[in-house]
């Protein structure tokens, strides 16, 4: 291929496998200003065959499915040592890239980053052109005839022309060319490259004026290697005064040249560094300070540093650690590291991590020492944040679980020492579920983090309060010397939350149960302090909320109750040991039987009939109410069919849909099944979320219900007016009952506020075209309370308690609705 775009001509090899890359590399150089002649190739084959022609570069990738860089590289070295080999790779890492380079090739560029290609193709083809014009001078330097034999210098003769005519031993060791092979030849020889034509112009309009040149050259030996000379060359003349031939004498100075080249070498780099880089002698005298060095401490880069110390570099601490520690560990072992601070601009501190060597003087001792810092506050920073991101509360930014644990070992050891108490209270919000329900997780949050400040405000300094997880606080007190001290800062807490929180525009209200647990009373380690304070917290919910209970031995006992219940019910489901019990709906218009509502029982064999209370909470916690959600279901519409079979009328069967059994996905699928594989007609099953349910997540919850609708169930709202839905959101959900809770049925004709609100509720469904239900009806009065004002359906203890599968169908034809009073 060729392509001419722009004004350096350029022909290139690209040993690459991908041709995307390979018209990469080729459009930046071209971009570059290069004419490009190129060829892409990717075997060992192909090379050889490209390698007919002559190239001026060669570029190639290191990993490749036919070939490797690697024997790219000794292929081309081999043919030619002279053209330039570069890396051009994605993969390479820098040891490779060392031993490639070591293996002949000139340099290696990252494919994601060619900013360092184009100067590199410049030095390496001025390289590569320098390299065949030394090779070709150096075999021209073989015809120079001997003339000092046993000078130690370097001694050469040519013609007028140039050509050699003798060389003596010290050339012939010194550029490694035998007499034989330069004599005939030119200066050329040993020419390297480094010096162009103006200075070899120069020497030849001195020497041709009669004049003696005296220069230090750079050369090549045979061998390739360069070498310094300081050369004098001069005119010989003949009787005539015409000028003969030339002598040139040279003294290699190649050793003192490359020694000032290294330490001007390792200067630039130290200048380079961002590290902070200092030369010291024993006492601590600054001696040499890098460009970063001084920049770190606000110095300029022409100040002197005669005066300046170790001192001036950082804090007397880190100083004096420098001189007693890192020196004489330096002088033992040669080096010392560790992490210090070195002083900044405006009396900042920069954390650094260090290095301190130790370099020998003729004698063996310490003559300097040198130290190489660099700057970690980023990452000092990144690990301070993580630690505190690890043990703080992101919400809060309170202590969590895991420092709270760690403050209380600390304190029980103190307390263990001083003889004295310590407390830790656990405190739950009551309502903080209600209220992140009814205003959303923004004004949750918001709440807790007042929860937290004000915690905080309550406590002392030397206090610990922490957030526990979701609505959980615990508090660690210390120092105490009677338990009795307790009661004035859990009087505190209280007066604390007297006052509303205005969150989302209204005003709330926080209320806690809280559990104390005394150190050393109640256990003497943290665990122990930690499960009985929460103990204490679950009494004062039982207690009625927003109370306080102090760890009472007893309580371990209900808890090890509850564990083993809990046992038990992972092995209920498959035990079958659940039964449905049907609790009968009475139509208030009518004064029939609109329904059942199935309500899950548990048999259990020893304790027997285990109280809803007690495992209903328990299946919620441990996920179990997802499959035995979907057995009562499965079983209602099963013994819908065997009613049926018993010659009742076609009844309606609600079942409780749990919040997790709702989110479920299989949910509509597991409904559609049961419907089909027991013949239930869709508008006979109802199914019941409570309102809490339905309010979590109010676009989800539209779908879902939409999704059951359509599938011609029944859907009911249940507990309502214990949630905060708005009528807004009701409107939108495609229901058909609403079953007010028991909590808003009146006990009295007395109990105005709570009529009004049942009134409210009764009156709110109709203008929806919802089916009112009121549940928990337990009194004649309730009854004539809902029948005066229109309620459509009452279910309760006065009309029916919840029924075993075997009494229904005797309750439904046994008795006349007639004989029941007041119904």
């Amino acid at each position: 291929m060729s392509e001419t775009t722009g004004k350096t001509r350029l022909r290139a090899l690209i040993v690459e496998d991908s041709e995307d890359d390979a018209l990469l590399l080729v459009e930046h150089l071209q971009h570059a200003n290069f004419s490009l002649e190129w060829q892409r190739l990717e075997t060992e084959q192909a090379l050889l065959k490209a390698l007919e022609q002559s190239w001026d570069i060669v570029f190639s990738d290191y990993s490749m499915p036919y070939f490797s860089g690697s024997r790219a590289l000794e292929v081309i070295k081999h043919h030619d040592p002279d053209i330039p080999f570069i890396f051009v790779s994605g993969t390479i890492g820098e040891d490779t890239a060392v031993v490639g380079m070591r293996a002949g090739a000139q340099d290696y560029v990252m494919k994601g980053n060619l900013t360092r290609l184009v100067p590199a193709i410049h030095r390496e083809l001025y390289d590569a052109k320098m390299r065949r014009e030394r090779r070709t001078a150096e075999q021209a330097v073989r015809r120079l005839s001997m003339v000092v034999e046993q000078a130690a210098d370097s001694v050469f003769i040519t013609d007028p022309q140039g050509k050699i005519q003798y060389v003596n031993p010290a050339f012939e060791r010194l550029t490694g060319f035998t007499a034989k092979e330069a004599i005939g030849d030119t200066p050329a020889l040993i020419k390297s490259g480094h010096h162009d034509e103006a200075f070899f112009r120069n020497l030849w309009d001195t020497i041709l004026a009669g004049g003696v040149f005296r220069e230090t050259l750079v050369n090549r030996r045979k061998d390739g290697a360069l070498f310094y000379e300081e050369q004098t060359i001069a005119p010989l003349f003949d009787s005539a005064m015409r000028i003969s031939s030339f002598v040139s004498t040279g003294r290699d100075i190649t050793d003192r040249v490359r020694s000032e080249e290294k330490r001007t070498q390792l200067l630039e780099i130290l200048e380079a560094t961002t590290d902070f880089v200092a030369i010291m002698d024993g006492d601590g005298r600054l001696r040499y300070l890098n460009r970063a060095g001084r920049a770190m401490l606000g110095l300029s880069n022409d100040e002197d540093l005669s005066a300046r110390y170790i001192a001036d570099c950082h804090p007397e601490w880190a100083t004096q650690r420098i001189l007693m520690e890192a020196f004489p560990k330096a002088r033992r072992d040669g080096v010392w590291h560790g992490e210090s601070v070195v002083n900044g601009t405006g009396g900042r501190e920069i954390a650094v991590s260090q290095v301190v060597l130790a370099h020998g003087g003729a004698n063996g001792a310490s003559e300097f020492f040198s130290t190489i810092a660099r700057d970690i506050s980023e990452r000092k920073h990144f690990e301070h944040e993580l630690k505190r991101q690890a043990t703080h509360d992101a919400l809060t930014e309170l202590p969590n679980r895991l420092l709270l644990e760690e403050h209380l070992s600390s304190e029980l050891a103190r307390a263990r020492r001083g003889r004295f108490l310590a407390a830790v209270l656990f405190l739950d919000i009551d309502n903080f579920k209600r209220i992140n329900d009814s205003l959303g997780h923004a004004a949750g949050d918001a709440l807790l983090r007042e929860v937290a400040r004000r915690l905080r405000e309550c406590v002392r300094p030397n206090d610990v309060v922490a957030r526990y997880g979701g609505d959980e606080f615990t508090i660690l007190i210390g120092d105490l010397t009677h338990s009795d001290s307790i009661l004035a800062i859990l009087h505190k807490l209280r007066e604390a939350f007297e006052t509303a929180i205005f969150i989302a525009g209204q005003d709330v209200y926080a209320a806690f149960s809280m559990g104390v647990s005394v150190y050393p009373h109640d256990g003497s380690d943290p665990e122990t302090l930690l499960k009985n304070a929460d103990a204490a917290m679950y009494r004062a919910k039982e207690n009625g909320r927003n109370q306080y209970q102090f760890y009472a031995p007893e309580m371990n006992a209900r808890g090890e109750e509850l564990l083993a219940l809990e046992t038990d019910l992972r092995r209920a489901l498959d035990r079958k040991e659940f039964v449905l019990y049907y609790q009968p709906q009475l139509d208030l218009r009518n004064k029939g039987i609109a329904g059942m509502e199935a309500l899950i029982r548990w048999q259990h064999p020893v304790h027997g009939l285990v109280s809803p209370d007690d495992f209903i909470p328990l299946l919620e916690e441990t996920g179990l109410i997802v499959p035995v959600g979907e057995w009562a279901l499965r079983s209602a519409c099963t013994q819908y069919r065997e009613f049926n079979k018993a010659g009742l009328a076609p009844l309606r069967i609600s079942v409780n849909v749990s919040a997790r059994q709702f989110r479920e996905r299989a949910l509509l699928d597991r409904v559609q099944q049961a419907i089909r594989d027991e013949g239930i007609p869709p508008h006979h099953l109802e199914l019941e979320i409570t309102e809490t349910t339905a309010m979590h997540d109010v676009q989800v919850t539209s779908e879902i219900l939409g999704a059951l609708d359509a599938l011609g169930v029944r859907l009911a709202i249940d507990d309502f007016g214990t949630g905060y839905s708005s009528l807004a959101y009701l409107k939108r959900f495609p229901l058909d009952v609403l079953k007010i809770d028991r909590a808003f049925i009146p006990d009295s004709p007395h109990n105005g506020n709570v009529g009004a609100i049942a009134e409210a509720s009764i009156s709110l469904g109709h203008k929806l075209g919802l089916e009112v239900i009121a549940e928990g009806v337990e009194t004649m009065e309730q009854v004539a309370f809902l029948r005066t004002h229109e309620c459509d359906i009452l279910q309760g203890y006065c009309f029916s308690h919840p029924k075993p599968v075997g009494q229904v169908a005797q309750f439904i034809m046994g008795y006349p609705l007639s004989q029941l009073p007041g119904l």
